[in-house]
């Protein structure tokens, strides 16, 4: 990624000794004097607001107030390409210097993925498509180079009081798709925007140069698939959009070494076989997998016993006709988390069973594109909660004097869940919020806000991600620790998407080190 240095991801600090008066003026009238911490005590940043004048959303940077941008177009210019259009509005005294933080986060694409990544621009910003479970990164030309703006050879800088446009081309989403959530990556998504026709947009700025993304020579497109995943106590599900993978836990199928079903096995795969029968598909796909101690000459056979016993038993239980079971065995050799820890480890002795999804609950209506500014101007506080024992990772540096505020709890139009929440520290200990956030276990890109999780109903509701592990929420893995530590007096706020069924109306929020939130209304 280069030598620069990122700013604070999509934190927003506020330090305890000037007042709420300032915060409001450094939105409004240019009262920051820099790019630094920035006070108030009401909210660390805002929620969406309509501007008017052409912006469809606004929502405030990891700056504070005194910076915020606005999204002003997503524009289907041919069946292939849409068009983002964004405006990063300063009020500051000083220039606000962007450095890194929309780049992208990893040096290449997956190999699904057919396209590297450019380093030197603005392709970290991406594209949900809630409808068909995928996540689009802007275009590449042929060259590699993002057809987007790009900021080499220096940092994009928004002028002191003035303004910076951004733009970038992705790949359509088919065209029965109306609306896409954006996500900008310094900054909580823009929540169900709809996706206008306007061909007469198809140019683009691109390093001084005006192109025509409808027909420059691109790489193949970066769309990646996004996995909704949810845990209970037999195991996990991992959803993404076509296929429902459900990931049984061995230690609860079965005792060390063997491969005959526990009295605890019938009930989970009782449940797994009731979603095959509201199943449309005729395969079923059941996979043995083990972690990597023992040797292969263990692993790889046992698995595959695993594997023939879940069979056997869905056989029985599974009750519509006109089904195939295909089953194997691969040992250790395909973990989808890390074996260096035993969290890890557990996550990988799984036995795997995949079939297509079963037809989803209706979807909720739309989420309003522009929600009204509450009173004040500041998020709303819907529940707050206090520090709680810290994560493993820094239990013992956690300070007592802490809170979290849930400060947004909104479904779109495809079932995903935005949740935004501040973590105020009043202790002398620093809060070290982007190790405290991550899940270690390997299934995610490390530091993001992996480890928050919403449950309802003996299900725990945990972060969607993308085919490249790449949490769906503020990426944190090059940011420098310091910038995401939170000294006493300040502030700091996150945001994650999850997956929640239509018919799950309020969730226990679990954000880490602190107490859980119970009953909290999903809007």
């Amino acid at each position: 990624m280069g030598t620069r240095r990122r700013m604070r991801g999509t934190a927003f600090r506020a330090g305890a000794a000037v007042g709420a008066v300032l915060l409001l003026a450094g939105a409004c009238s240019g009262g920051d004097d820099g790019p630094g911490k920035t006070p108030g005590s009401s909210g660390a940043a805002r929620p969406p607001v309509s501007q008017g004048g052409g912006v469809i959303q606004s929502r405030f940077l990891s700056v504070g107030t005194g910076v915020r941008v606005d999204l002003l177009a997503l524009d289907r210019v041919s069946p292939k390409v849409v068009v983002g259009r964004w405006r990063v509005v300063s009020t500051l005294d000083a220039p606000y210097a962007m450095e890194g933080a929309l780049d992208p986060t990893w040096p290449k694409s997956p190999p699904e993925a057919g396209a590297q990544v450019d380093e030197n621009s603005v392709g970290g910003i991406s594209l949900l498509d809630g409808k068909n479970a995928q996540r689009h990164y802007p275009l590449n030309g042929t060259d590699d180079r993002c057809l987007c703006s790009r900021d080499n050879p220096t940092a994009p800088t928004v002028p002191a009081k003035g303004t910076l446009d951004l733009v970038a081309a992705f790949p359509a989403p088919p065209a029965d798709v109306p609306r896409l959530d954006v996500m900008f990556p310094t900054a909580p998504p823009f929540l169900d925007i709809p996706v206008t026709d306007r061909p007469d947009q198809k140019m683009i700025n691109v390093g001084g140069a005006e192109i025509d993304v409808t027909t420059a020579p691109t790489a193949p497109p970066r769309v990646l698939k996004v996995v909704a995943a949810a845990d209970d106590a037999t195991g996990s599900e991992d959803d993404g959009g076509g296929d429902l993978s459900v990931r049984l836990s061995t230690d609860v199928l079965f005792a060390v070494n063997k491969a005959d079903l526990t009295p605890k096995a019938q009930d989970a795969l009782r449940k797994v076989a009731q979603k095959i029968d509201q199943s449309t598909g005729t395969t079923v796909k059941i996979e043995g997998h083990a972690d990597n101690t023992g040797t292969d000459a263990i692993n790889n056979p046992l698995s595959q016993r695993r594997a023939e016993s879940v069979k056997a038993a869905l056989e029985r239980l599974v009750t519509r006709s006109g089904v195939t079971y295909q089953t194997s065995g691969h040992g250790s050799t395909q973990p989808i988390a890390s074996n260096d820890n035993e969290e890890g480890r557990r996550v990988n002795r799984r036995v795997t069973v995949t079939f297509t999804r079963p037809r989803p609950p209706a979807a909720a209506p739309p989420a309003s594109a522009a929600p009204s500014t509450p009173a004040g101007g500041g998020w709303p506080v819907l529940a707050t909660a206090p520090a709680g024992p810290g994560p493993f990772v820094v239990s013992s540096v956690w300070p007592k004097k802490a809170e979290v505020r849930i400060n947004e709890l909104r479904r779109d139009s495809n079932g995903y869940v935005s949740l935004v929440w501040t973590l105020r520290n009043d202790d002398d200990k620093p809060l070290p919020a982007e190790r405290a956030m991550t899940d270690w276990s390997g299934l995610y890109l490390e530091y993001s806000t992996s480890a928050a999780a919403l449950s309802a109903d003996g299900r725990r509701y945990r972060v969607a991600r993308d085919g490249h592990k790449v949490a769906l929420g503020p990426n944190l893995t090059i940011t420098p620790v310091r910038d995401f530590t939170v000294d006493k007096g300040e502030e700091y706020t996150l945001w994650a998407m999850f997956k929640v069924p239509a018919d799950v109306q309020a969730v226990t929020v679990e954000i880490p080190g602190f107490r859980a939130i119970q009953n909290l209304p999903v809007r």
